[in-house]
């Protein structure tokens, strides 16, 4: 594509792209253009509403850990069975162990069954976690976390048709307060608060989260970002 050009007449909005001089891209169709860059075509946008239109939050740091969600899943489920096959062995020779008479006294060692029972317990604990990652990595969306500081996550697909865990950190100032950054997380949108016999505030159980990017100076200017609004599940150029 040489000298000035003009694309986006048919797209929504005011996508419009001007471009002097050379442009190479995939493919340039239906009022859309595709350039490779630093993003690899990796885009988080956040949800339009009457009082705010699309926003594309910048990526500043994109880690991609070389594993696939497939193997993640894999090695969890093996985990886990030698987690219950191991805990199954260890309730039987605890059980065995207490018909004999030769249960566990405090002056006496903890035995070996107890750790085993324990080891196994904490395998099948850690193997649910990792079955749980690999499930959110398939479904090719965008994770924030609940405190600010830590990064997002997600599960996007390469042109060897695997998908592999990213974190990513984004970055965008408070279209309000332009002097704001906008921390990405997610917070409390529906809960249900607990109080004693007196009226006093015990306990409170979220039940729904929101994937917000916040404003630390006005939370009235917060966006809500589209977890699913991304290319995650498109295979991405090398």
């Amino acid at each position: 594509m040489a000298n000035t050009q003009r694309i986006g007449d048919n797209s929504s909005g005011n996508q419009q792209i001007y471009t002097h001089g050379d442009v190479t891209a995939p493919f340039a169709e239906g009022g859309s253009i595709s350039i490779g860059g630093d993003n690899h075509g990796i885009v988080i946008t956040s949800v339009p509403t009457p009082e705010e239109p699309q926003h594309t939050f910048d990526i500043i740091k994109k880690t991609r850990i070389p594993t696939p969600a497939t193997l993640i899943g894999v090695v969890s489920s093996l985990i886990t069975i030698a987690g219950f096959v191991t805990g199954g062995f260890s309730v039987k020779q605890l059980i065995d162990v207490y018909k004999s008479g030769g249960g566990f006294h405090g002056s006496s060692a903890v035995p070996t069954e107890y750790w085993w029972l324990f080891g196994s317990l904490l395998a099948v604990f850690v193997s649910l976690i990792g079955w749980s990652f690999a499930r959110f990595l398939r479904r090719n969306v965008l994770r924030l976390p609940k405190q600010w500081f830590f990064r997002a996550w997600a599960g996007i697909k390469e042109a060897n048709g695997r998908t592999y865990p990213y974190s990513l950190r984004l970055s965008m100032r408070c279209p309000k307060c332009k002097n704001q950054k906008l921390r990405f997380q997610q917070i409390p949108e529906k809960w249900v608060d607990f109080y004693d016999g007196n009226g006093t505030h015990t306990k409170r159980d979220v039940t729904k989260w929101a994937s917000m990017a916040v404003c630390p100076r006005n939370e009235d200017h917060s966006l809500r970002v589209d977890i699913s609004g991304n290319d995650f599940d498109e295979a991405l150029p090398r």
